[in-house]
């Protein structure tokens, strides 16, 4: 029976209790030659959904999830931001990546170091990536953190848009590795390419700027802003001598005339969707805005504490995980400064930020379904050539598989399932589209996760099908 993670408390728990897959015999498996190492790298905005869809496979009690000590990433204050190994036994029957897999002890490692562009890239060309050394000599058992890295190549990479997407200078990874002159990626660099699920985005305001468009608009509920005006915002056209006045007037304004924009790296699958669907970057040559980043203005400083009120600038801060783009935007709360910046919409809400409504409509999964909220893009996992191993690249295919039903989507966590639906063509999506309000009677997986539209590549437009 396969076991539904419920919580990242539930998780916890799960790795605390007396079976869970240790270190020691982590060790004791790889000498036997029993134990599945499987590499992933890429979109850190589906990193809780990739690690929900391996972990509701596991024997209950079998799991422990080992976490990068903070220090091998420069930058980092959170332990675990970048990698996290999961190692578990699999059930023994009906696990969704096929019966070679029973009983089978796994150590599923995914890096979200840099985003969806070294889902791309590194995978394209075989390269070596850092993953955690998971091993007894060189991680805590009790903390479950470990302290050294091993470069490997990943098997298989997982992002937010189709390769071909990172393409466009703006959007291609410079970090660990600097793939700004390298050939450009086609389909035929990989193994499998294959779309998996779509995922939706959604523009976050700290909280200081949303409760000044609430009182803007006489709303106790969440407010909207236009796409035209964020649009310019987000680019390097925009004159910081506008300030918030296209969305607020002076006196919601006050002192608040710096504007912090909270985006990710190039690289970051996160990034190109944003630089596609507010900027046509990458689909329309001609019009086209340019991303807004720290090189390309000496104003734009790579650095947290400049988040402020009152400077009248434009500051940018570049983080290279979702969780860098949530602590710029708490940041901004801390210091009531208004910021805006780019969050999946798995990503909960908290005290410090809120997502907004965009040109009126409400960024959720019932009008991503059916086609009123554009906001959203089609992921797709790669499946190297070489990679890790020829075992890992084997259960990529299956998880590949496993990622496209409805019903392992229905699975995940709360949290895990908010901002993402299935591709309309899903092996388990019927042929005739019913839509069933969220939380309504009658509502399954099916009508739940499957809905009729696709953007297949990052320069299409959103396409409603039968």
């Amino acid at each position: 029976m396969k076991l539904r993670i419920v919580s990242l408390a539930a998780v916890a728990a799960l790795a605390g209790q007396a079976h869970a897959l240790t270190l020691a015999e982590i060790d004791a498996a790889r000498s036997a030659g029993t134990l599945l190492e499987v590499t992933m790298s890429g979109a850190t905005a589906l990193s809780g959904t990739i690690g929900g869809l391996f972990t509701q496979n596991c024997k209950p009690g079998t799991l422990n999830i080992y976490l990068n000590n903070k220090n091998l990433f420069a930058g980092e204050s959170v332990d675990g931001n970048m990698v996290k190994a999961y190692a578990c036994e699999l059930v023994g029957s009906n696990n969704d990546f096929g019966a070679a897999y029973n009983n089978r002890k796994v150590l599923f490692q995914k890096s979200d170091e840099g985003g969806s562009g070294n889902g791309v890239f590194p995978v394209a060309t075989n390269s070596l990536m850092p993953f955690l050394n998971v091993s007894a000599a060189n991680c805590n058992q009790t903390t479950k953190v470990c302290n050294t890295l091993a470069q490997r190549r990943p098997d298989g990479g997982v992002s937010d848009v189709s390769p071909v997407g990172f393409n466009p200078s703006a959007n291609r990874p410079l970090s660990p590795i600097d793939f700004s002159a390298n050939a450009d990626v086609s389909n035929s660099d990989f193994q499998q390419v294959r779309g998996v699920l779509q995922i939706g985005f959604g523009l976050a305001v700290s909280q200081p700027l949303y409760a000044a468009l609430q009182a803007e608009q006489g709303t106790s509920g969440r407010p909207s802003v236009p796409k035209t005006v964020i649009s310019n915002m987000l680019s390097n056209a925009y004159n910081p001598e506008l300030g918030w006045t296209p969305l607020l007037s002076d006196a919601r304004i006050g002192d608040r005339t710096q504007i912090n924009i909270c985006r990710r790296v190039n690289g970051s699958g996160t990034q190109t969707s944003a630089n596609r669907f507010w900027l046509e970057y990458g689909a329309n040559e001609v019009a086209a805005f340019t991303p807004a980043t720290n090189a390309d203005n000496s104003e734009f400083p790579n650095a947290i504490a400049n988040v402020a009120k009152n400077d009248g600038l434009i500051m940018v801060y570049e983080g290279s995980s979702t969780g860098n783009v949530r602590t710029c935007l708490t940041e901004a709360n801390t210091k009531g400064a208004f910021a805006i910046g780019h969050i999946s919409l798995e990503n909960p809400e908290t005290a410090a930020w809120k997502f907004v409504r965009i040109d009126g409509v409400e960024p959720s999964r019932d009008n991503m379904k059916r086609g009123i909220y554009e906001y959203l893009f089609e992921s797709t996992i790669q499946v190297a050539k070489v990679g890790n191993s020829a075992a890992g690249r084997a259960f990529m295919v299956n998880f590949t598989n496993a990622a496209q039903k409805s019903t392992n989507l229905n699975s995940l966590s709360a949290a895990n399932q908010a901002g993402v639906l299935t591709l309309p063509d899903a092996a388990d999506c019927p042929a005739t589209f019913t839509f069933v309000a969220a939380g309504t009677a009658g509502e399954t997986a099916q009508n739940k996760f499957c809905g009729r539209v696709t953007r297949p590549n990052v320069s299409n437009v959103l396409t409603i099908i039968k």
